[in-house]
């Protein structure tokens, strides 16, 4: 595996083994590990103690691990900071998302193909919808799920943990230019006057927000490649083990790839992820979609 990977863990032994696993066949050639603490906690000290014991290929190890507790907001993004600062580009998983074998030649085979295609900004190892166009190995799409992914040096620098650029651009229509959903407009809006605020302890919205910005593009595989085996009542936000997203099979995304024609998103493919992912209802859609049909009979 030519890519560092990160790896994120903190106080839940069983999972960090189960994933790890998965880490020790691949051999990554450079393995970065970030602990959030407190480092006296007997559970933290067993996640640690489950990953360096383990460590039996030839790799180079960097750690971070940090001493007191700090909280998902802080923990991973400081962490994806410091990664950042040694590596070009990384894939990431977390101590809870399982990946399918061939998640990691995925990431590797796609990283190099849009290195230097800047409206790329992440690359998927969960498709939470099961849907996917003709033939392709992956779809490009507006939404990132990020149950184990991989991005750049250069997407990462668009991110801000404060997401101090926030309350200008609420001012603005600039939510309604990005979605072209007045729905998602509006769920998006609520979603980041939260995070701003500090009522979400979390990182990842700020990441949606930096791409949103830029006019980034997950890729997304046609198959599911890694399984968020952590939903309960000891995971940060995920409780609800009965989730139709909890512990989703994963399959084998095949070989060779089949590239999509065009860098593009698949607008049938962002609609599912808002209505079975988002919640946001159907009959938006179907509603619109009159509308144009009825502009479109009196432009006749």
């Amino acid at each position: 595996m030519n890519t560092p990977l990160l790896f994120l863990i903190h106080r839940r032994p069983e999972l960090t083994r189960q994933v790890f696993a998965a880490v020790r066949q691949a051999r990554p050639a450079t393995l970065l590990i970030a602990a959030d603490g407190p480092m006296d906690d007997p559970k933290c000290r067993e996640t640690r103690e489950v990953v360096l014991s383990q460590i039996d290929w030839p790799c180079r190890v960097e750690k971070r691990l940090l001493v007191v507790n700090t909280g998902c907001k802080t923990a991973v993004s400081s962490a994806l900071d410091w990664a950042f600062e040694l590596c070009e580009r990384l894939i990431i998983l977390e101590d809870d998302c399982l990946p399918h074998a061939s998640f990691f030649p995925f990431c590797d085979e796609l990283l190099d193909r849009y290195q230097e295609v800047s409206d790329v900004m992440q690359i998927c190892g969960s498709n939470l919808t099961r849907t996917a166009p003709d033939q392709s190995s992956y779809l490009f799409s507006r939404f990132g799920p990020i149950w184990g992914w991989a991005t750049w040096r250069r997407a990462w620098r668009a991110y801000d943990v404060k997401m101090e650029a926030w309350p200008s651009v609420r001012k603005t229509r600039q939510m309604d230019i990005w979605c072209p959903e007045p729905f998602e407009a509006a769920w998006r809006r609520e979603v980041f006057d939260s995070v701003y605020h500090g009522a979400v302890d979390t990182w990842d919205y700020q990441w949606a927000f930096a791409k949103l910005r830029c006019g980034g593009l997950n890729i997304v595989p046609a198959v599911n490649l890694v399984s968020n085996i952590g939903f309960g009542p000891y995971a940060t936000h995920t409780h609800d083990p009965a989730d139709a997203r909890a512990a989703m099979q994963t399959q084998d995304i095949g070989a060779p790839l089949v590239h999509p024609p065009a860098v593009e998103p698949w607008l049938e493919g962002d609609r599912a992820y808002l209505t079975e992912v988002v919640g946001l209802p159907r009959s938006a859609w179907s509603l619109k979609s009159l509308r144009r049909r009825l502009r479109s009979l009196f432009r006749r």
